[in-house]
């Protein structure tokens, strides 16, 4: 059994009380340190589609709200984009909107818009997923 698996169910078993005070301690642990998804440094191809242009290259990282993308083509800051990519060994693409959100001269950022809540969880889901697994394949 894997550690998450061990540890969601330890805390199943606690009471109310134990799981908030749980939740505290975490929090404070976690503070200044961590965002509130969790974020894959590894690379995959993208496509990007803006008003007048479309481009193919690679992510240097994802989370549950954005993607950082390698490009020395850019787009304009805040313009709207359609984002097409795969995480590693995940079945489906995902196809989602977003903003740009910072342009540098190696590439920018784009923050995913209009997902809901359930369908950021399912991203988030994947890239923990995946980034156990590299983990463990890297050891």
């Amino acid at each position: 059994m894997k550690i998450l698996d061990q540890i969601i169910k330890r805390i199943k078993n606690l009471s109310f009380e134990k799981q908030e005070k749980l939740l505290d301690i975490l929090k404070e642990w976690q503070q200044g340190k961590e965002r509130e998804f969790k974020r894959l440094n590894r690379r995959s191809e993208v496509a990007v589609a803006g008003t007048n242009r479309v481009i193919q290259t690679d992510m240097r990282d994802i989370s549950g709200s954005g993607v950082y993308i390698n490009t020395s083509g850019k787009f304009a800051m805040d313009e709207r984009v359609r984002v097409v990519f795969t995480v590693p060994d995940f079945e489906k693409p995902f196809k989602l909107q977003g903003k740009i959100v910072r342009v540098e001269q190696q590439g920018m950022a784009i923050k995913f818009e209009d997902i809901t809540p359930y369908f950021k969880t399912i991203l988030d889901d994947a890239i923990w997923k995946n980034q156990s697994e590299y983990k463990n394949s890297s050891k």
